[in-house]
């Protein structure tokens, strides 16, 4: 086999293995995934804030609570 032969060879091995890369990397960036979609849309929304409660107004509540249910006369869970 000549040397001509050789380089012919090579260049094709090589040009296989760019398409077969190109092929493969091609799909991460692929547009139609959403991937990039998605991380824009949850970078543009706010940040959301979570409503915090006092822990004394919160107990204060359930203390009111059981007493109003101690007087309808509903069973307390609690008293069992």
């Amino acid at each position: 086999m000549g040397l001509e032969q050789q380089i012919k060879e090579f260049v094709m091995k090589s040009i296989i293995t760019a398409i077969a890369m190109t092929a493969l990397f091609s799909s991460f960036a692929y547009a139609d995934s959403g991937l990039a979609d998605r991380i824009n849309e949850a970078r543009s929304y706010p940040n959301k804030t979570v409503e915090t409660v006092d822990r004394q107004e919160l107990c204060l509540k359930h203390q009111k609570l059981h007493k109003q249910m101690k007087e309808a006369g509903i069973a307390d869970s609690s008293e069992s």
